[in-house]
């Protein structure tokens, strides 16, 4: 079912950039990568769980991932994807480990088990997670630019910039042509996610994705 093409050349891949944590060393605080969607339906779990493949994968960091939303994808990902039994938590994955149904007793658990990273996947902001997210120490905004979906997106985003916060701005969906447009207009850099049908496989367009994000 786990597709790991890109995987053989990961032994001659040269880390650099951003690297959270320590990838061999002790860790006493793992990096805190908070994921939200500016709305329903912009990818946040498939991109958590393709950041995860990255960094554990390539990065060889000890990863978690927290379900912290009530869409409980993760309940079905166990079910398709992990030998694990019913109500296992967590349950692994290739080499992350999956916590669903996450809250602050999760996240205050994940800190103190040797974790690298813990990636917290809080869903839409509408969900009202937005001050947990703001805590953490790299902040990820997923958008749409389908038209359905920009106003959204653009909200969002205007209401970063009018309170003085700041993220990382990602994108999904839409054509590049609206996404330059955007990125003109809000006068901050707005990457394009790429395209992956399966969030567990790392190929060479992730890696490079993820050496500029990161």
């Amino acid at each position: 079912m786990f597709s790991r093409k890109g995987l053989t050349s990961m032994k001659g891949f040269t880390k650099r950039g951003w690297k959270p944590g320590n990838p061999f060393g002790k860790v006493e605080t793992p990096e805190l990568i908070g994921v939200i969607g500016a709305g329903r339906g912009t990818g946040v779990t498939h991109f958590s769980v393709m950041t995860a493949g990255y960094l554990s994968g390539v990065l060889r960091m000890r990863c978690a991932v927290l379900e912290w939303n009530h869409h409980e994808s993760f309940s079905c990902m166990r079910a398709a994807c992990s030998s694990g039994k019913k109500g296992e938590n967590p349950f692994r994955v290739l080499e992350t480990d999956y916590f669903e149904k996450a809250g602050i007793n999760t996240l205050l658990l994940c800190k103190k088990s040797g974790y690298h990273v813990v990636i917290v996947d809080y869903g839409s902001a509408k969900e009202g997670n937005l001050e947990e997210f703001y805590r953490c120490s790299r902040q990820l905004v997923i958008g749409s630019l389908s038209e359905w979906q920009i106003g959204e997106f653009l909200e969002f985003e205007k209401r970063g910039i009018k309170t003085e916060k700041s993220w990382d701005s990602l994108v999904s969906f839409g054509s590049e042509e609206a996404r330059a447009s955007l990125e003109k207009r809000l006068k901050v850099p707005i990457r394009r996610i790429p395209f992956s049908i399966d969030p567990f496989s790392v190929t060479s367009e992730t890696i490079s994705f993820y050496e500029k994000l990161f």
